[in-house]
């Protein structure tokens, strides 16, 4: 899960405001409008799962790409990010979840 901020208009309070953009995946989940709170969800979960096959299959070859451009990077990021994956996924899934209601 990521989030992005984004200048955006608002389509509950029609104002031009800063918006917090919550990503699943590759996917937007939910736009909130910092100025007035609103929230709009929108449901990822029928192009979640199949994007999610995608991106793990494609995974052992990202990380052979990786591995030979920047060794060194790799090998210091890996083992951190080993650790914090399951702690993203769980964000990820509950993203999704919460963009289904």
């Amino acid at each position: 899960m990521a989030v992005q901020e984004s200048f955006l208009r608002c389509t509950a309070c029609e104002q031009e405001a800063e918006h917090q953009v919550v990503y699943a995946g590759r996917f937007v989940s939910e736009i909130q409008c910092t100025g007035c709170g609103a929230v709009t969800r929108l449901d990822v979960s029928e192009d979640y799962l199949p994007d999610l096959r995608q991106r793990i299959s494609s995974k052992p070859g990202r990380l052979v790409r990786r591995l030979r451009t920047d060794p060194g990077e790799l090998a210091s990021s890996l083992p951190v990010r080993t650790l914090s994956k399951p702690v993203r996924m769980l964000q990820e899934f509950r993203a999704v979840w919460r963009s289904r209601s």
